[in-house]
């Protein structure tokens, strides 16, 4: 009994290799294949992660934004009301000055 189980894998054996050139890779794939999916998931995991922390930074730049705005709106108000007031003083102190051009005509021609 012994020796028909040794024809028999005498005879087999030519075929058993072939048979694990085949097979062999095929489970090495299996174990490729989740760890790339491993890696894309811890990829996946880390990129949003990234894009909820890019979010609360633009959210936070869009806050600074919206105060340097208000800031400069107000600079602006107050800038036009300084600029109404030094052009009344100028049309001021420009009547005053025809007023007196015109006391020192009179008093030249007089």
């Amino acid at each position: 009994m012994p020796a028909s189980w040794l024809a028999a894998l005498n005879t087999a054996l030519p075929y058993l290799e072939s048979l694990a050139k085949v097979a062999l890779p095929v489970f090495g794939q299996r174990k490729q294949a989740r760890e790339a999916a491993d890696a894309s998931q811890q990829q996946l995991a880390e990129l949003q992660t990234a894009v909820t922390r890019n979010a609360e930074h633009v959210r936070e730049l869009a806050l600074q934004l919206q105060q340097a705005l208000g800031a400069l709106e107000q600079a602006g108000v107050e800038l036009a009301a300084a600029q109404r007031r030094q052009r009344w003083w100028s049309a001021a102190a420009l009547a005053l000055a025809l007023l007196a051009t015109v006391l020192a005509g009179y008093a030249a021609w007089r």
